[in-house]
């Protein structure tokens, strides 16, 4: 499983299966592959920012009535 992130900020990541666990940290625009997890069932990822106190952001340069934002995860 390859997690992304795709921010500005360092991000901490957690991962689980059934029967094994890691976490770590992951550069901003970088990915953690963690192959063992493909074909795991019941597998939870969470992602926080690295830093104590940090926080993720989204900046909207323009908007407009009816514009949306989404957040979302995704892996490949």
């Amino acid at each position: 499983m390859n997690l992304f992130n795709n921010t500005a900020v360092e991000a901490f990541y957690s991962i689980a299966s059934s029967d094994s666990g890691d976490c770590g940290n992951i550069d901003p625009q970088g990915t953690a592959d963690l192959p063992y997890y493909d074909n795991q069932p019941s597998v939870t990822v969470s992602f926080a920012p690295a830093q104590e106190n940090g926080a993720f952001s989204v900046t909207i340069p323009e908007t407009n009535t009816g514009m949306a934002v989404t957040v979302g995860l995704y892996s490949e």
